[in-house]
This record gives structure tokens, sequence and C-alpha cells, in this order.
């Protein structure tokens, strides 16, 4: 019970990262000033690094393969 509990929160804070990125990646497309854009694509990037050290957490923890479109 305790693992699956453990489990179950790493993928809602895997979902909430996915959240986030997807968000940020909605401010890229709608800023105006180049500097605005690069900063967001900058935290964009870093999203991105940390989803991947997350997901790859996960599967060596838990012994399982996370497919990228099937994490709810």
């Amino acid at each position: 019970m305790i693992e699956q509990h453990a489990i179950e929160n790493e993928f809602q804070k895997y979902n909430r990262l996915k959240v986030d990125l997807l968000k940020i990646s909605k401010c890229i497309e709608c800023c105006e000033e180049k500097e605005e854009q690069a900063f967001y694509q900058n935290l964009a990037i870093e999203y991105s690094k940390e989803l991947k050290n997350l997901k790859k957490s996960i599967e060596n923890e838990y012994h399982i393969i996370l497919c990228d479109r099937c994490v709810h």
C-alpha cells in the first residue's frame, strides 16, 4: 500500500510538470517581446530536463517503463 501511494505521488508530480510545461509553451506562443519569449523558452528547457529526470527516476525506482502519452 505504501509503495502504491508513493508511485501515485510520483505520477502526480510527473503530470504536474507536464501540465506546467504545456502552459509554458503556450506562453511562448503568446509572447510579443523577444526577451519574454527567450525567458519562457529557457524555462521550458529546464522543465523538460526535470521531466526527463523524474521519468528516469520513476522508471528506475519502480522498474517500469513510462510511455510519454500514457501517464495521466
